[in-house]
């Protein structure tokens, strides 16, 4: 009787190993994937980014709007982003290089859509600059939603939080 009860006993601790040991793969295996759509998303846009840079470099500020996000080609106007990016390429030139330096990825609330995050230390011709950029991504592609400048205290204040 007393080797049945510590059998049963040694068999419930084989079964809850088992058990934990399955716990832990599967957190792992779901851990993996949720990098894979978290990189996924990212390398989409930075493919935004790189094409962002060969256009304004081409100074095809049409195409870059047109490729926009809709809801940025809907609340934006066409007019207004080619007399911008015409000003900064007449103020900074050519773009040469980016360094990204910040990365920021977050679902959209409601929708299958991820909002990514860059913040670029970015040289050209003429000088330096901060660029951010803000682009929707779902599982097939992305689309630059908005762009801007960040100072280098704003960048600093961003990298810290």
């Amino acid at each position: 009787m007393f080797w049945v009860i510590n059998y049963r006993a040694a068999l419930k601790k084989v079964k809850m190993k088992t058990y934990h040991k399955f716990a832990v793969v599967l957190f792992i295996f779901a851990a993996f994937f949720s990098a894979c759509a978290g990189n996924r998303d990212q390398q989409l846009a930075e493919k935004v980014v790189e094409n962002y840079h060969k256009l304004y470099n081409e100074q095809n500020y049409e195409e870059i709007f047109n490729t926009a996000h809709e809801e940025a080609r809907r609340t934006k106007s066409k007019e207004g982003l080619g007399y911008a990016l015409a000003k900064s390429f007449e103020q900074y030139g050519r773009h040469l290089s980016s360094e990204l330096v910040y990365t920021k990825i977050q679902t959209v609330p409601g929708s299958n859509e991820r909002q990514v995050e860059f913040a670029y230390q970015s040289k050209f011709e003429k000088g330096t600059r901060n660029e951010t950029f803000l682009i929707v991504t779902n599982d097939q592609k992305g689309a630059l939603h908005s762009i801007g400048e960040l100072t280098d205290d704003e960048l600093d204040k961003l990298k810290t939080k």
